[in-house]
């Protein structure tokens, strides 16, 4: 969701919950990645459907214990797993939309 900088100066991604159950319920906030996305899907490089929780987040510091370079290499000396096809932003940035609009009080 995003890169930033602890305060000590390390490197850091915020990453969202991504989970392989009930990826046809989705709540505001979320969006799945299915293999009916065809070649989105196969580029995301996840190997079941996933649904993703933007509203439920961490961030973590970008070390070895967090992101290791894959077997395969898939992306050459990155921890990087897949990508998030153009075809799905829209679908990503209506779920951060949503959990980002102001409310009617």
């Amino acid at each position: 969701m995003a890169i930033m900088e602890f305060d000590d100066g390390s490197p850091g991604v915020r990453v969202a919950y991504g989970t392989s159950k009930k990826t046809t319920e989705l709540r505001a906030g979320e969006f799945a990645i299915t293999p009916a996305d065809g070649t989105a899907y196969t580029h995301s490089g996840l190997s079941y459907p996933t649904k993703f929780d933007l509203r439920s987040h961490e961030d973590l510091p970008y070390t070895d214990a967090w992101f290791l370079v894959p077997h395969g290499h898939p992306f050459g000396q990155s921890p990087k797993l897949g990508v998030l096809h153009p075809s799905l932003v829209r679908r990503a940035q209506a779920a951060f939309n949503a959990i980002s609009a102001p409310t009617n009080s």
